[in-house]
């Protein structure tokens, strides 16, 4: 027969074992950190001392983290893990084990003496049950509101862009039509000006320069296309019978039959040009000189305005209107066009309204920038609700807010109305808080401000409005525009 002295370590080692299973106030993760070592000692979780495995729960504080005593209120630093079967696990400070009062946060009464406090979790758990449901549907439903805002977001901005690449191509073209309005008004009162001496057309040097300016322009423009149509012909699909760019490499073929002849007319005229620039300078040039200059000026037309029809036959019509729409509007008007009376009026007229509507377009694209750079949520979910109004008659007052826009203070007696302050920011990492800052200053105080505590809701609303400090509005309001996907509740850590 065994003896009993022979027994005892195995029957100490069983009772360990059935301890360990299951520590009074640990949660099931962290059980296993509550296992006896082989001569039935255990280490405090923080590792700052080995105890008996005894120990554990005798109601006496061994350790400096309290880890010993995760059942009983010995140690005040300590937490106690309720099970709360039916409901949600909770912790709940270690001060409140044992301390006579049923705790609210441990529904299953384990925090006192067994049998002291009934359990409550199947009818908390039910009750709980039933407000989540309604918190779900709740939320699908602001959810649902949330997701059509964020497409019709979408689609707003979308609009914003092509408008704002219109506007963009819109002030381009006008741009071109005030400087070609702007250069023909100062044609015509040079001209109006102008005398039969050198002397007499101060005007003439400016004019020269400019054109002189424009031909060189012209030329380089032309060497340009020359590239873009070589590189075409040397670089198309032989395979690929487009008739278009067919018809565009026999038009450059025939055009540069001509290019050299009409390269040299260019520099002719440059040279012709420059000769008599020097000569104005010099005051040196006459009557007759100056009906040269006028000739010369006409050839240079000429032959800007025969280039300009040859690119029109040969370019390719993807490139056609840009480029010869920059070349008409930075072509010089006609020097020798016999302008009549009231000409120059309608030309300053046209000026002066290019240039109005040239603002018009800036004023807009301006606008346009602003609402694609403004802050209107992670996925622009607030746009929607830009400058919606919600209200809340609390009694004495009334108060409203719209969104991103002002909060008020109407009095029900007079109906004097107090501007409480203007949007400024959102706060929180998930956009719950509004701020509304810059109202009219109390009397003796500070300038009044709004912060707005927004929560899911199917609806915009205002629940309650508190002044917690003075001149301090602390708004509640539900909003589908802050609803987020519901995630699993994990246990609760009561706040004491």
């Amino acid at each position: 027969m065994v003896s009993f002295a022979l027994k005892l370590p195995y029957i100490l080692a069983a009772i360990a074992l059935v301890k360990a299973s299951h520590i009074k106030g640990v949660s099931p993760e962290k059980q296993a950190l509550y296992q006896s070592s082989s001569d039935g000692t255990w280490q405090c979780l923080d590792g700052s001392k080995v105890i008996s495995y005894s120990a554990i729960n005798d109601d006496y504080c061994d350790c400096p983290d309290g880890s010993d005593e995760p059942g009983t209120s010995a140690c005040p630093n300590g937490y106690f893990y309720c099970e709360n079967k039916g409901h949600i696990p909770a912790y709940i400070k270690s001060s409140a084990v044992n301390d006579g009062v049923c705790d609210e946060a441990c529904c299953d009464g384990s925090d006192e003496e067994s049998g002291q406090c009934p359990s409550r979790c199947q009818e908390v758990g039910e009750a709980y049950r039933k407000d989540q449901e309604i918190k779900q549907r709740s939320t699908e439903a602001g959810l649902k509101k949330k997701h059509q805002w964020i497409e019709e977001a979408k689609a707003q901005v979308t609009a914003w862009q092509e408008e704002k690449a219109r506007l963009e191509d819109e002030i381009v073209l006008k741009k071109a039509d005030v400087l070609k309005f702007e250069r023909a008004l100062k044609l015509m009162e040079s001209q109006s000006k102008k005398s039969k001496s050198a002397s007499n057309c101060p005007s003439c040097v400016e004019e020269i320069a400019t054109l002189k300016h424009d031909i060189s322009v012209l030329q380089n423009e032309l060497e340009m296309l020359k590239g873009i149509l070589h590189d075409m012909k040397r670089d198309h699909n032989h395979n690929f019978h487009d008739m278009a760019v067919k018809s565009a490499i026999s038009g450059y073929d025939e055009f540069l039959n001509r290019y050299d002849q009409l390269k040299a007319d260019i520099e002719a005229d440059l040279k012709d040009i420059e000769a008599k620039e020097s000569k104005f300078d010099n005051k040196e040039i006459d009557l007759e000189e100056d009906n040269e200059s006028d000739h010369a000026q006409e050839d240079k037309e000429s032959t800007v305005d025969i280039l300009i029809k040859k690119l029109e036959t040969i370019l390719p019509e993807v490139v056609k209107t840009n480029v010869l729409d920059k070349l008409l509007a930075s072509k010089i008007p006609d020097q020798n066009y016999s302008y009549q009376e009231g000409d120059m009026e309608k030309t300053r007229e046209a000026f002066e309204a290019a240039e109005s509507e040239l603002d018009r377009l800036n004023s807009e694209l301006d606008t346009v920038n602003e609402e694609l750079k403004f802050d209107y949520g992670k996925n622009r979910e607030w746009l929607k609700l830009k400058d919606v109004c919600i209200s809340k008659d609390e009694g004495e007052y009334t108060y409203s807010l719209c969104f991103l826009g002002d909060a008020y203070q109407k009095s029900n007696k007079d109906h004097t109305r107090t501007h409480l302050g203007k949007f400024k920011e959102f706060i929180g990492g998930d956009v719950t808080q509004h701020i509304h800052d810059q109202g009219t200053r109390c009397w003796n105080g500070p300038e009044r401000s709004v912060k707005a505590v927004i929560q899911c809701g199917v609806e915009n609303e205002i629940l309650e409005v508190s002044e917690p400090e003075k001149c301090e509005y602390l708004f509640r309001i539900v909003s589908p525009a802050v609803c987020q996907e519901m995630t699993t509740k994990e246990p609760i850590h009561e706040e004491l």
